[in-house]
């Protein structure tokens, strides 16, 4: 497994696929091939770039809600896929942008599945207790950084 959840009482359970697979799918289906296939491209790049150059006060931890929040390189707003490639979930999703924040956030979790290194999965009020950091999406790290949430 490359993916295991913890959950707000601090169980640890492996995610071998997504939940709701079916339901995932009819949206997924929606998007082009080839974008699908963007998109993996690029969550595969930001997750090596964490890898390889992690943050010296976080690590390799990411946000799917800081993720999907970042600045949009043409309109210069954040959280503003347009012209970008994730933009075809956002029209997937009805142009819904909390459908499109959440199937974002699976499409993520997709793909650090479908990866070799071991992840967590976190979503917790506050998502960093002794930070007092709240975030909307769940955050996952490299499994050799657990211990440093607390």
């Amino acid at each position: 497994m490359a993916l295991t959840e913890i959950s707000e009482n601090g169980s640890e359970y492996d995610v071998p696929a997504l939940s709701h697979l079916w339901e995932f799918m009819q949206t997924w289906n929606r998007i082009a091939p080839e974008h699908r296939a963007a998109i993996e491209a690029e969550i595969n790049r930001r997750l090596v770039e964490l890898i390889l150059s992690p943050n010296p006060n976080w690590g390799s931890i990411t946000n799917t809600s800081i993720e999907g929040g970042r600045l949009n390189p043409t309109t210069g707003i954040r959280g503003d896929w347009t012209g970008t490639v994730f933009d075809p979930i956002y029209q997937a999703c009805g142009q819904n942008e909390d459908v499109a924040g959440m199937f974002f956030g699976n499409v993520w979790k997709r793909v650090i599945i479908s990866r070799t290194e071991r992840w967590y999965g976190i979503r917790q009020e506050p998502t960093f207790p002794q930070r007092g950091i709240l975030l909307g999406g769940k955050s996952y790290f490299l499994k050799t950084q657990a211990r440093d949430l607390n």
